[in-house]
């Protein structure tokens, strides 16, 4: 057992004092550092770098320390392993969205201004890509803030395509309707709704017909407007919809009490 005089036990407990001044120091002037060089343009993402540059300058210091107050090899190894331990917790999220956020901005699978769905529901405009989230606003003027992490684990829907945003709107159409006849109808209802649409009057402004599914009784059909604002979606498609049903093309849906009928007047011509 060591036995240290008084004057040798003050003398380390000052050693150990000024060592986590200095530590004090270094963490005050890297979170001033960081803050300056990146708050500017993210004042979240530089938060977080501080907080972890802080926790590894402050491990630095406490094991420095731990030595110099006569704590065994083995305390100081496990207080390593602690802190290593808690390290790994605290940066799992910041590391994955840091690197997902670097990633949004080198693959570029969405830009500033294009309209994105996620397969969590979120739809907006998006506002920002920072380096741990990226912002949307949605229709409704609401602020969504998205870990990018998520982003890149997620399904990402983008409905802009060319600085316009894609209206899908699907018809139940009659299987005797020509394509031909289809097309021309939905060209027709375009041209009325060209104040809506971008690029009007060009051939990027007509629509796309698609053709989802075939049946006996209907085809179901896809067609894609282009506008250029997204708060008129929902009024041209509603206008779209109005129009085309005047066009007769739509397939006729049998009521259940049409069907019943059907079924008795067949019971009748049985019994006849």
């Amino acid at each position: 057992m060591v036995t240290y005089f008084p004057s040798v036990i003050l003398e380390r407990i000052l050693v150990a004092i000024i060592i986590l001044a200095v530590t004090y120091g270094i963490d005050f002037a890297f979170n001033r550092i960081v803050l300056k060089a990146i708050g500017g343009k993210s004042r979240h993402s530089a938060y977080e770098i501080g907080r972890i540059g802080s926790i590894v300058i402050w491990t630095g210091g406490i094991l420095s320390v731990l030595p110099i107050l006569g704590a065994s090899d083995i305390v100081v190894a496990v207080v390593i392993l602690l802190i290593g331990a808690f390290l790994i917790i605290v940066t799992k999220d910041f590391v994955s969205n840091w690197f997902s956020g670097q990633m949004i901005r080198t693959i570029a699978p969405f830009r500033v201004g294009d309209w994105i769905k996620t397969s969590g529901g979120q739809y907006g405009r998006v506002s920002r890509i920072e380096g741990l989230f990226t912002i949307l606003v949605t229709q409704q003027n609401e602020t969504v803030v998205i870990p990018n992490s998520k982003l890149t684990s997620d399904l990402i829907v983008d409905r802009t395509t060319s600085g316009s945003l894609k209206i899908p709107i699907d018809f139940e159409v009659n299987p005797q309707i020509e394509f031909g006849e289809l097309t021309l109808g939905v060209t027709k209802i375009a041209k009325e709704l060209s104040s809506y649409l971008s690029d009007a009057g060009s051939k990027k402004a007509e629509p796309e017909i698609y053709v989802l599914s075939t049946t006996p009784e209907y085809v179901k059909v896809r067609v894609l407007l282009k506008i250029d604002n997204v708060a008129k979606e929902e009024e041209v498609a509603s206008e779209f919809r109005k129009r085309f049903a005047l066009l007769g093309y739509e397939a006729r849906t049998v009521s259940h009490s049409e069907e019943a009928g059907q079924e008795i007047s067949g019971k009748q011509g049985i019994e006849r």
